[in-house]
């Protein structure tokens, strides 16, 4: 989880989240993960090498660490994600649980 934190203070800036931003009712381990993709989320969530290796783990993690994807979305479109790419986490999970890149 360290990492993560010090990917996000670095690279912040590519983040929709103030940097006031609490995420209130989540534990830290929950908002360390969705600040890093937070952080991803900087080109909507998109299709391409570095997201194919990160976000279907990343989705993962969020379900292990007690979240379902809806909580995920929720709290992306609390900072400002639009509805096209809240969507993409949907495929990136469908891409976690199948295999394949959803619709």
């Amino acid at each position: 989880m360290t990492s993560i934190r010090l990917v996000t203070k670095y690279l912040g800036t590519m983040a929709l989240r103030p940097t006031d931003h609490t995420w209130q009712g989540f534990t830290q381990e929950q908002a360390g993960l969705l600040d890093f993709l937070d952080h991803l989320g900087n080109n909507g969530w998109a299709r391409n090498p570095q997201s194919e290796e990160i976000l279907p783990t990343l989705m993962g993690d969020f379900l292990d660490a007690g979240l379902q994807v809806s909580q995920v979305k929720d709290a992306m479109k609390s900072i400002g994600y639009s509805k096209d790419a809240l969507h993409q986490l949907d495929r990136w999970e469908s891409k976690r649980v199948t295999g394949r890149f959803g619709r």
